[in-house]
């Protein structure tokens, strides 16, 4: 139907047929394309799907997106109809990763594909490149049996997680449904914060582009913005959302953006967009090039006790409104935090942060909170609850991320 209607508005249509969302965008760079379209509900429940379009590299998103569902919606065939092509477009992909990347024998990874789109990708490109694999859950699989696909869950990494710290494993990745974000395990089992491996990524990038320009997202920690600083890098904070940091991307020149979710964008030897494929193979590359172990990248980050992601059920009616609420509440008070209201409410203090925002995919706000150790999450998740406690939302996962 979508080729159909595409043919119809008289453009031509290569088909790739199905493949993961970075081998979409791989396809539209280097078959020269005006655009694409992918039909994916990402790493979204069962239910969700949806398209991600693009106009070259860059997506259409927000109030453009809205303009494009009005022209369909009075759109008429042309006279003269597109033409319709296929193309086997795998093989070029994983023939580019190949040439791009290469490492000494003996690294073993293990990887949980979340039966979403990664398993027929990342295991014959890990093949190529001499890497042994053990796999979890990589037979495509729409209906999820295993687990929802989103490596940012810690509940749904744990399989992962056991698995490599039984094993004698380099580290483990995990990947979302549509294979543009990655999760990181370290060889000790430990799930890696997708914040603290773009960190990882920016100061390997700054060593080559000193003064470099590294995006992340509101969601990131605190330790982010100075690290970035401290590698020689200059950080720029952006509202969440892969179309955004992509856009901010393209805006500032940067050679790096990313964000908590785990979309990682490499613009410096890379493609400028998410490929959790790229972003694996990153990581290996790193290690290698220190000899050191995945753990090693991380050890001088300050250890903290935080939540993930919280998603906090509400209607779409009410989302932004409790928002826009939040905003008005702690700019009267910010209860002696420092407040930025890019995105939501981020609020830092000397002890941690809090963040409160809405999802733009979901009806939920997605609230993060980290404190220096406990009694410093618990002080700030009570700001958080005090907050949220009388408004249209329910904090079941609120409270139970705390009571972790």
């Amino acid at each position: 139907a979508m080729t159909e209607g595409l043919c119809s508005a008289g453009l031509d249509v290569i088909e790739i047929h199905d493949v993961p969302t970075p081998v979409l965008y791989w396809a539209v760079k280097h078959l020269n394309c005006d655009g694409g379209v992918m039909i994916t509900g990402s790493h979204n429940p069962i239910n969700y799907n949806g398209l991600k379009i693009t106009r070259g590299l860059y997506p259409i998103w927000g109030d453009e997106l809205q303009l494009l569902h009005g022209k369909c919606l009075t759109a008429s065939p042309v006279e003269n109809r597109g033409s319709r092509s296929s193309r086997n477009i795998l093989d070029d992909y994983l023939a580019s990763r190949v040439e791009r990347f290469s490492f000494p024998e003996g690294f073993k990874v293990a990887i949980d594909c979340g039966n979403g789109t990664a398993g027929p990708v990342i295991l014959p490109l890990f093949e190529k490149l001499g890497i042994e694999v053990d796999a979890l859950y990589a037979e495509p699989d729409g209906t999820f049996p295993n687990h929802l696909p989103d490596p940012e869950v810690p509940k749904y990494m744990k399989a992962l997680c056991d698995l490599v710290a039984e094993g004698d494993y380099a580290c483990g990745f995990g990947f979302d449904g549509d294979s543009d974000r990655v999760g990181l395990i370290d060889e000790k089992g430990q799930k890696i914060s997708a914040d603290l491996l773009l960190l990882a990524f920016a100061r390997h990038l700054l060593k080559e582009v000193p003064g470099g320009k590294i995006i992340f997202d509101v969601k990131c920690s605190d330790d982010i913005e100075p690290a970035i600083v401290e590698a020689g890098g200059e950080p720029i904070l952006s509202k969440t959302g892969h179309s955004i940091i992509k856009e901010k991307m393209r805006e500032t020149g940067a050679i790096l953006a990313g964000e908590l979710s785990g979309h990682i964008c490499v613009n410096h030897k890379g493609d400028g967009f998410d490929d959790a494929f790229f972003a694996a193979l990153l990581t290996l590359e790193i290690m290698a090039q220190n000899d050191c172990k995945c753990s090693d990248l991380f050890a001088d980050i300050p250890v903290k006790v935080s939540t993930p992601e919280v998603k906090i059920p509400v209607s779409e009616e009410h989302k932004f409104g409790v928002v826009d609420d939040l905003i008005d509440h702690f700019r009267s008070d910010a209860q002696g935090g420092k407040l930025v209201d890019l995105d939501g409410v981020r609020l830092s203090f000397p002890d941690g942060w809090m963040l409160i925002r809405a999802s733009n995919t979901t009806a939920n706000l997605t609230a993060r909170i980290e404190g220096l150790d406990r009694a410093a999450l618990v002080r700030i998740g009570a700001i958080v609850e005090s907050a949220l406690t009388g408004q249209p939302v329910d904090l079941s996962a609120l409270h139970e991320a705390l009571a972790e």
